[in-house]
């Protein structure tokens, strides 16, 4: 087997608290045929003086500050391998990542190998349970187009890429905001020209902490519905009627997020969407709401969370009378 140059390409935007343990863990791949790309995106902290340490090892490019998505779009285009990996500022890898997903490329013949994932939360210095618990990344194997329209579980940093299938399916989509769902909207692209592989051994880290993208759930759904609406035209029939399902309780599910922050309009905007995709009563009355003052829907959940608790101490106290007269 030939060992094809790897490009690892790293964006990076404010990220001196994590950026070195990133790159060492690239540095110490036990496959060698790597460049390494850093396109630092008008970073405002020490990262610049951090990257410089590395000068030798990375190829680093500047830019002003124009988001995740431009950044991973000029390493790609700055990428002189064969291969494609992408690793996130925070997340690091273990030795034999690259080296396994190589191996696995050329066994399956796959264009896009992505590996089980382990999750570290930087509050507690210690590893955790996934964001999902239920989800299942080993699912997404072979041809997963239909897979991926029901839900995403593929790391980014995990990602390992032939880069010719970017002339077919092009780069990160930049009308997609934030550091939100351009990753998904790129997987699903390259799902409908290639089947993807999988390497079992939990070889990525992805790391929890409270400055990291994910955790603005209202811009997360937001940019999801968008890039699922995008799909909804060139869907058959079934796949038409299960993204409407999937649609419409991602619109329900951010609607309650934004009543959640008081944003009566924008939740309002969230229900009305989730009634074109598929109509419910449940969601008649979720939009009903939006149309109360604030202070009366706080009114309504507070009387709601009154109700809830004591019907669960009736509940409990219900269970202890039926326990004490069995063994009385």
């Amino acid at each position: 087997m030939s060992e094809p140059l790897v490009s690892v390409v790293i964006p990076v935007h404010n990220g001196e608290r994590y950026l070195e343990i990133t790159i060492q863990s690239v540095l110490a791949q036990t496959y060698r045929n790597l460049e390494v790309i850093v396109v630092n995106d008008g970073s405002t902290d020490n990262s610049s003086a951090i990257l410089n340490k590395y000068k030798e090892y990375v190829h680093l490019f500047e830019q002003p500050q124009l988001g995740v998505g431009a950044a991973r779009n000029r390493g790609i285009l700055e990428a002189r391998g064969e291969l494609i990996a992408f690793l996130d500022q925070d997340d690091w890898w273990f030795p034999t990542k690259i080296e396994k997903q190589v191996q696995e490329m050329f066994r399956s013949g796959c264009g896009l190998i992505h590996t089980s994932t382990l999750y570290y939360d930087e509050s507690t210095q210690a590893f955790c349970e996934p964001l999902d618990p239920s989800a299942r990344p080993e699912e997404y194997v072979g041809w997963c187009y239909d897979r991926l329209l029901m839900g995403n579980a593929i790391c980014n940093s995990s990602v390992l890429v032939r880069r010719y299938l970017f002339a077919r399916v092009g780069l990160c989509d930049l009308r997609i905001e934030g550091n939100s769902v351009q990753d998904y909207d790129l997987w699903l692209r390259l799902a409908q020209v290639t089947p993807f592989g999988y390497v079992e051994e939990p070889l990525t880290v992805f790391r929890l902490h409270p400055l990291q993208g994910t955790n603005n759930r209202r811009l997360m759904l937001r940019e999801q519905i968008k890039v699922l609406q995008w799909r909804l035209h060139t869907a058959n029939r079934e796949q038409n009627r299960r993204l409407r399902i999937r649609l419409a309780g991602l619109a329900d599910l951010l609607g309650r997020f934004e009543l959640d922050f008081e944003n009566h309009a924008a939740a309002r905007r969230a229900f009305w969407k989730a009634l074109t995709f598929m109509p419910s009563i449940r969601t008649v009355c979720l939009l009903y709401v939006t149309y109360l003052p604030p202070a009366c829907v706080r009114f309504i959940r507070s009387l709601y969370s009154v109700m809830k608790s004591r019907g669960q101490s009736l509940g409990a106290s219900s269970v202890k009378t039926r326990g004490g007269s069995n063994t009385g």
